[in-house]
């Protein structure tokens, strides 16, 4: 843009002007600040340099404050060619409309004695605001929630009109094609963007929640890589608060890690607001009360103790089913084993009769069973889902914990075992693998001198 003001009222007068025109004085001279940067040109060095141009949080962001000049002149460049396409030049426009907006200042137009200095502040408001429509635009393409005001600073309505139809619209139509071509923050930006307006995480987040609430690792990585953009944001705990809320049906243990983040980061915010969870949650995440009252021992020693590691190992537990604990009643115990002690002593007389001095040690233990249940007709699948493929001695053992309470000791499983032609460990671990893909787990288990199932797992594999 030639540096002189055309005279627009039919006198083809051409009033020149010098950069003294100007505050020479003034530190932000954006033009000499981008010019290597942005590979700038005299003529844009010289625009650039007259703006008066007063800082906010925003534009002191070195990042934000380069892709606006970088905006701004690719704007100046655009509206100048789509002007010579009309068969006008910016020149000629802007000049039209600062002179609209110069006679409506001063009293005497060309006349007047302050019309050149009032011309070039013109001017200078045209380019000013079309940096502030810059700004604006890259504001709202980097989800900054705050806005400046971009109104013309026209009070006539008619010059108002006429700056509209020549200029604004134009911009608005330039802005749409070159705003998806900016350079977007890179992280140590994001972070300040983040620290600047609090609410901008929401954006993100829920374009996280709906492209990958289905990818429950990505969801994860991204809220917590999400976290960290928000380090020195005061909403920070609310970004852990509504990504709880928001899994809490998908993924119940990711949800209770989530809250537990939330928790932590409250307490280290300037308020401890500890929101709780609502009941509709509570709901979706505990299958019983005990799962609730241990989550909620888990919130109460994170709170006294703030220790994250400690609450996130024991969270990681709360959901997992209980294994019940076999107590053996050893009264009991005694009272089987005297009942027996006569059965003992005879079978080793008749031993000792028949084979001569034998040591035989006390018999283990048998405690007197029903017969094995058989199989109803058309197979074990009338017991237990035909999704397991038991057999029939199979089948009969795992009766036989039911009714022993869940719990046999392994010398009775061996004669059982023994009985029906077959090895002790081989049948268990036919058991086990036969159950393992329907349940995902093992299903008789060691404990101590027993056999133990758990109950849940032995209901699960039932005929339904």
């Amino acid at each position: 843009m030639d540096s002189s003001i055309i005279d627009v009222t039919g006198a083809g007068e051409r009033i020149s002007f010098s950069h003294t025109d100007y505050d020479t004085s003034r530190v932000d001279r954006l033009g000499d600040e981008y010019q290597k940067q942005l590979n700038l040109n005299d003529q844009q060095v010289h625009i650039l340099n007259q703006l008066w141009y007063p800082s906010n949080n925003f534009s002191s962001i070195p990042f934000c404050r380069s892709q606006i000049v970088k905006l701004f002149v690719l704007i100046l460049d655009d509206l100048s060619y789509k002007y010579q396409k009309q068969g006008t030049a910016i020149e000629v426009e802007f000049n039209t409309v600062a002179d609209l907006m110069t006679r409506s200042r001063v009293k005497h137009g060309l006349n007047d004695y302050s019309y050149k200095h009032t011309m070039l502040s013109s001017l200078t408001d045209i380019h000013y605001n079309i940096f502030k429509h810059a700004e604006n635009a890259l504001r709202i393409h980097y989800g900054h929630t705050r806005k400046i005001n971009t109104d013309p600073d026209v009070s006539d309505e008619e010059v108002l009109t006429e700056y509209h139809l020549r200029i604004t619209n134009k911009l608005s139509q330039v802005l749409q094609i070159w705003i998806p071509r900016v350079d977007m923050p890179d992280r140590k930006t994001e972070r300040l963007l983040y620290g600047q307006s609090p609410g901008r995480w929401r954006q993100s987040f829920e374009r996280i929640s709906k492209e990958f609430r289905n990818n429950m690792a990505r969801y994860m990585d991204l809220v917590m890589d999400l976290a960290e953009l928000n380090s020195s944001n005061p909403s920070l705990e609310m970004i852990y608060y509504e990504a709880s809320k928001d899994i809490s049906s998908v993924d119940p243990q990711a949800a209770l890690t989530l809250y537990i983040y939330y928790i932590h980061a409250d307490l280290l915010s300037d308020t401890f607001d500890n929101r709780p969870l609502n009941k509709s949650n509570i709901k979706k995440l505990f299958k019983t009360d005990e799962q609730l009252h241990d989550f909620q021992v888990v919130i109460e020693n994170l709170v006294a103790s703030k220790d994250l590691g400690q609450a996130l190992a024991a969270v990681s537990t709360v959901l997992l089913p209980k294994r019940k604990k076999i107590s053996l009643n050893a009264d009991a115990i005694e009272v089987i084993k005297q009942r027996h002690s006569g059965t003992v002593e005879l079978l080793n007389k008749y031993l000792q009769e028949d084979e001569g001095p034998i040591a035989v040690e006390q018999v283990p233990l048998v405690v007197d069973m029903p017969e094995p249940l058989m199989s109803a007709p058309g197979g074990t699948a009338a017991i237990f889902t035909a999704d397991v493929n038991l057999s029939a001695v199979q089948s009969d053992i795992l009766m036989h914990f039911s009714r022993n309470n869940y719990a046999v000791p392994q010398c009775e499983i061996e004669q059982m075992a023994k009985e029906r032609g077959v090895f002790k460990n081989q049948l268990i671990d036919s058991i086990n693998e036969a159950c393992y893909d329907y349940i995902g787990d093992v299903l008789i288990e060691e404990e101590e001198d027993n056999y133990v199932i758990y109950e849940h797992y032995y209901e699960n594999i039932l005929a339904k």
